[in-house]
């Protein structure tokens, strides 16, 4: 896999984050390890969700019309 832009990654992972629930941000917070850990895995899998279909372009590509996605086709939980 190609290397990701900063910037682009930097953005389309902020605007994941602002649309992520509140229930999942509030959790990150809680004093509670198991809630903690609930909402990063949540997070976690609103991230992969909402990155599913990102298309990586750049000037080294200037030749294909993309690169492949960020993430494979198959993101079945791990474990």
């Amino acid at each position: 896999m190609s290397r990701i832009a900063d910037e682009i990654l930097f953005t389309h992972i902020e605007v994941a984050l602002a649309v992520a629930s509140e229930a999942t941000l509030v959790g990150l917070g809680a004093d509670d390890p198991r809630t903690q850990r609930n909402a990063r895995v949540d997070l976690a899998r609103h991230l992969v969700e909402r990155m599913q279909g990102l298309e990586i372009e750049g000037d080294s590509n200037a030749g294909r019309s993309s690169q492949p996605t960020l993430f494979p086709g198959d993101l079945s939980p791990m474990g």
